[in-house]
């Protein structure tokens, strides 16, 4: 009977080794498909953005020196081509003249504090927009290996047409 019980604890322990090894490879998972899907949201938007800019003409909104939540810019001379980038709740959009708005992340993360910082000098020697945002991973069940959040900056300069 005492082998019996030996045995049924040595076999329990091997068990509870195992589980407790299985779900931390779970969570580790968790962890890094999270922090995943954050950093390549964030590197896309930054991308598009960057694409936008870089190929934009003029700089409509906002103003110099002026820090505004979205951005205006025409991509040719004639201003028949005006493109916004916006924050739409927690998404950030982008909306090409009068075609329906696009969302630019996907549906597992939530965008804030989305900032356009007109950086250009009065002379027009230098035309550049600030970038500064926050991405977070969607967590409804607040559990910590979904928790993860990133904030983004970068500068871009308009080429020179």
């Amino acid at each position: 009977m005492i082998e019996v019980l030996v045995y049924i604890a040595l076999v329990a322990g091997v068990l509870l080794a195992a589980t407790s090894f299985a779900w931390n490879i779970v969570n580790s998972r968790t962890i890094a498909f999270t922090t995943q899907e954050v950093e390549q949201n964030g590197r896309f938007i930054l991308q598009k953005m960057s694409q936008i800019i870089r190929e934009a003409n003029q700089i409509n909104s906002p103003a110099i020196s002026v820090v505004d939540s979205s951005l205006e810019v025409e991509t040719d001379e004639l201003g028949a081509e005006v493109i916004y980038l916006d924050l739409s709740g927690t998404d950030v959009t982008y909306q090409y003249n009068t075609d329906p708005a696009i969302i630019l992340n996907s549906d597992l993360v939530q965008i804030s504090n989305l900032q356009f910082a007109n950086l250009s000098t009065n002379s027009g020697s230098s035309r550049n927009i600030g970038i500064s945002f926050d991405i977070s991973h969607i967590n409804p069940n607040n559990r910590p290996e979904w928790t993860y959040t990133k904030h983004f900056q970068t500068a871009i300069e308009l080429r020179d047409q």
